[in-house]
This record gives structure tokens, sequence and C-alpha cells, in this order.
């Protein structure tokens, strides 16, 4: 698996990482697909954009090779044999984008137009708390500003795959669990980052199809009610706090194979994911990595992000 994404305007993200383990499909293609400033060779991914905003789509084939696009909605202007401009809906909403070229594998985006940030009134959407993002970006890192826009989530939504393992709803606040519709900030990088890591884990020997995502987006009025820091990057939809949990039982799985779930497994995962950060494959991809231990009310887990600098901690 070559599970290469690369940021146009920031360089390199990842590459070179090999095959995955057995069983393990890494849901790659052949090709490459560069949309939205990214750079991607999954068969699925989602990406988020604003209302009215054009992006230009490109798949990397060879010399002269063609494709077929369908796109689901907006306007779609061929510029070349596999080069198009996109002009996105005004309204939000998801946009599928199905790809089709000649003697290559289909590919499919989900395109999320999403919900204008200038519409949270006093607080909440449609009755869904949002809070208030800081006013001044954390040390004036651009990557502090409030984000443009939240990506709108119904029930039918949530199953929508934002990668080959991950879904939507994986991301979503815990807050208002019966409230419909949700809303989400989540960072394309950050999906990037889970799915190359969770192609490593395979590759190492641990079976896993996804990782539980315990904590995902959080909106700032949640994020404020747990205590945690007004800057973190769950609230920018950047970060997640993940365990294996292959059986369901809502603990990460005895990974070093020890008989029993704890602490030790967490590290296991850890140290993974810090050998990737330590690789220049994934010298793009560093940000923060964080160890929890078991609570009473929770097991073990790491935290990882897309924050774009080294970051390191441990609660154990």
């Amino acid at each position: 698996m070559r599970a290469l994404i690369t940021l146009l305007a920031g360089g390199l993200f990842a590459t070179g990482i090999q095959a995955a383990g057995p069983d393990f499909d890494p849901g790659t293609l052949d090709y490459d697909i560069s949309f939205n400033g990214k750079r991607i060779d999954w068969q699925e991914f989602a990406f988020f954009v604003m209302p009215g905003q054009e992006r230009e789509l490109t798949l990397h084939l060879p010399d002269g090779a063609r494709a077929d696009v369908i796109a689901g909605g907006g306007e779609l202007q061929r510029l070349g044999p596999a080069r198009w401009l996109w002009t996105a809906p005004d309204e939000p909403g998801l946009v599928h984008f199905d790809i089709q070229p000649e003697q290559a594998q289909p590919a499919r985006l989900n395109v999320i137009v999403m919900v204008p940030l200038a519409q949270v009134e006093n607080g909440y959407l449609n009755g869904y708390r949002i809070g208030q993002y800081p006013d001044k970006p954390l040390r004036g890192n651009p990557v502090y500003l409030p984000p443009p826009g939240l990506i709108e989530v119904s029930p039918e939504l949530a199953d929508l795959p934002v990668s080959p393992h991950f879904t939507l709803g994986q991301f979503l606040c815990k807050q208002q669990p019966d409230h419909w519709p949700k809303y989400l900030v989540l960072r394309e990088a950050l999906v990037a980052k889970l799915e190359i890591i969770l192609a490593e884990v395979n590759e190492r020997g641990i079976r896993t199809d996804s990782f539980h995502v315990m904590s995902g987006y959080r909106t700032p009025w949640y994020n404020r009610t747990i205590g945690n820091g007004r800057y973190s990057r769950h609230v920018w939809g950047g970060a997640a706090d993940i365990f294996i949990d292959t059986n369901g039982d809502g603990r990460m799985d005895d990974l070093n194979g020890d008989g029993r779930s704890g602490l030790r497994d967490a590290r296991l995962l850890l140290s993974i994911i810090d050998d990737l950060y330590e690789t220049k494959r994934l010298e793009r991809l560093k940000g923060g990595l964080g160890l929890y231990g078991p609570r009473p009310h929770r097991g073990p887990f790491v935290h990882v992000d897309a924050r774009g600098h080294e970051a390191r901690w441990s609660l154990p």
C-alpha cells in the first residue's frame, strides 16, 4: 500500500507505507486524486467545503488516460482528460463524486458542503449547542482560528464513510444524544492520519478494521463542560482519542497477549504510532501523541492529533 496523501500547499504528508497484514484491505487505489488542496489514494474519502467554493479535481493517471466523473450536485466543468473544475452548490449538503477512469479502479469522493459558522446564534444552531470559539488564535497560530463552517449530520449521514475504515458518526460529539441534526468539524488530515496508523497496526500483526474513537469532535460548549482546555484540538476537529476494541466490550483489547487489558496495551499502540512519527515519511503528519491510563469509568486510550507540530504527554 502506498497510502500517499499530500497537502499541496504544505508539502508531503506521508508516503511509502508497505502492504498491510493478512486479510486487511487498506482500500487504496493504483493512482492518486487531488481535490480540496489534498492528494490521496484511497478508494473512498470525504472532503469538506463551503457553499459556492470552486475546487479543482485532478486524477493522476498515465499520460493521456481519460476518466469520467459524475457529480451529484454543483457545477462540474471538464478542463482536460482527467481534470475538472467544480463549483459547490450554494446550499449545504452531501455531493457524491463517482470517478471512473479508463482501465483503473473506480473511486468515490463524499463531499460535504458545510453550514457557515456565522449561522450560529447565541451559541446554538438548530437547537444544537455549539458555544463560542475563542476570538483570538492561540499564540497567533492560524490553525486555531474559528472554523469557517460546520458539518450538518442527520441520522442517515452518520453512517457515511469518510475513508475506507471510518465513518462520520465515529467523530460526533457526545452531547445531546437524541438531538438531530448534529454538527461537527472534522479535518481531512486527521482522517488520513488514522487510516495510515490503522494500516501500520495491521502490518504489525494486530488485526482490526477500525479504531474505537472514544472522543472525536467536541463543541466549544461541551469541551468547557468537561473541564478541557479551550484550545483543545478536539474543538477544531483535529484530534481523536482511540483504542482497539474488536470484541465490542468498550475497552482496549489485550494487544500484547498477556491475558488482560490495561495500560501495557495502550503503551503498545502508542509505541507503534510513535515509530511512525519518527520516520521521514510521516514528517508532515506529526502532531500530538498522548497516553491516558485507565480510570474506573473507562479503560486506557491514546490521543492523536494533527496539530502540525510535535507534542507528547503521558497521564498513566
